[in-house]
């Protein structure tokens, strides 16, 4: 008896796991589906039941957003991290999945400057390039030397629309000196989307970025908030003729005239600590009352700082920057700096290559994605280190 109890447990347990695996996988897909997500879904598991790879959902993300430009009943998907219950996937064959892993499609991320000068490029780069990774694209990263160097911006991407590339982002060196060159990126049938400043050129598919009269504008609220009413103040202003430098400009000079402070000089810190010391250092001969400074940028506004620790008047002046990169959260932790305005370059980059890749794919985008601003001040400095 006790025997055959011990067979008709094994058996059972035979069977038992014989059949879990058709319970719980399923063969690779020889057809492309719809499928609605469910709880607990996520992208690799998906992959996993039905392409029989987890690393292959990629293909899910880039399959779904595809069949979306044709059917807008289908999901939009920027973060593959974030599918939610009830959005409608596409779930391509086994066959789809492997050729959308083997294709690359080509973006080309433009800035005004290169990574190693700046942290705020830094960033931007680096939300491109890991997204690029994920979303397999064939990325290339490129920038003049200098914010000024609008001429190398323009033969650099006259250089990507000639070697074929499927869709430009592009942060404008200037405002409008580039718009002959992205009306021959659309003769060439190429996507352009902007990041980071804006322009003035009518075709642009996008305007990725901080709006930068409002960071502008918070700044200089903030500065009247700690200054007598009447104050003199300055601006340090960077290079005009770039849409994001004047709109951060005329969104601190509003505030300063609803609260009445006089603006006592406007100079161009050239983008770098080194302009900002230099113009801070004259400011200050000039103008010995004066209160506050709002720099257009966190690098002239750390060396504003440098010729008021020199001049004995860092204790007395306000200094006030934009970008919160971490050297200038350091400065505000260290009691330097006053105040920051941060913005999200990292998303900068990252909405860049996916919503070029979008682009490519022939969904209709956004005309305006913001990333937002925050006052950075001592209280929050820590999480922009």
């Amino acid at each position: 008896m006790a025997k055959r109890i011990l067979l008709s447990v094994v058996v059972t347990i035979a069977l038992l796991v014989a059949l879990v695996p058709v319970v719980n996988a399923a063969p690779p897909l020889q057809e492309g589906q719809a499928y609605t997500v469910q709880k607990d879904d996520w992208m690799w598991k998906l992959a996993d039941k039905y392409l029989g790879d987890k690393y292959a959902y990629p293909a899910i993300a880039i399959a779904t957003n595809a069949k979306h430009a044709e059917d807008p009943s289908y999901a939009f998907i920027w973060n593959m991290d974030l599918i939610e219950v009830g959005d409608k996937l596409y779930i391509p064959s086994a066959e789809e999945a492997q050729e959308i892993m083997a294709t690359r499609h080509k973006i080309q991320v433009e800035t005004k400057d290169i990574a190693a000068n700046n942290p705020f490029w830094a960033a931007v780069w680096e939300g491109a390039e890991k997204t690029a990774e994920r979303w397999l694209v064939d990325l290339t990263l490129n920038a003049p030397t200098s914010e000024a160097d609008v001429d190398v911006q323009i033969a650099q991407i006259e250089d990507a629309i000639t070697k074929g590339v499927e869709a430009l982002v592009v942060a404008p060196t200037d405002a409008s000196a580039l718009n002959p060159t992205f009306d021959k990126a659309k003769a060439a049938g190429i996507p352009v989307l902007i990041i980071d400043s804006d322009t003035t050129w009518p075709d642009k598919l996008t305007f990725i970025g901080t709006d930068n009269k409002a960071g502008g504008k918070l700044a200089g609220e903030f500065i009247c908030g700690e200054i007598p009413e009447g104050s003199e103040v300055a601006i340090i202003t960077g290079h005009m003729t770039a849409q994001s430098i004047a709109d951060r400009v005329n969104g601190a000079k509003e505030a300063f005239e609803a609260c009445g402070a006089k603006v006592v000089a406007e100079l161009n810190g050239e983008h770098t600590r080194e302009g900002g010391q230099a113009v801070m250092e004259d400011i200050i001969t000039a103008n010995p009352d004066v209160k506050a400074v709002f720099a257009a940028n966190d690098n002239m506004a750390l060396g504003a700082v440098e010729a008021l620790k020199a001049a004995g008047k860092l204790e007395d002046v306000i200094v006030v920057g934009f970008d919160a990169n971490p050297d200038a959260a350091a400065s505000i932790l260290a009691g330097e700096m006053t105040a920051s305005i941060a913005q999200s370059p990292y998303n900068m980059g990252r909405f860049g290559v996916v919503y070029g890749l979008a682009a490519i794919q022939g969904n209709t985008i956004p005309t305006r994605i913001d990333t937002g601003t925050t006052l950075v001040t001592i209280e929050n400095a820590a999480d922009y280190k």
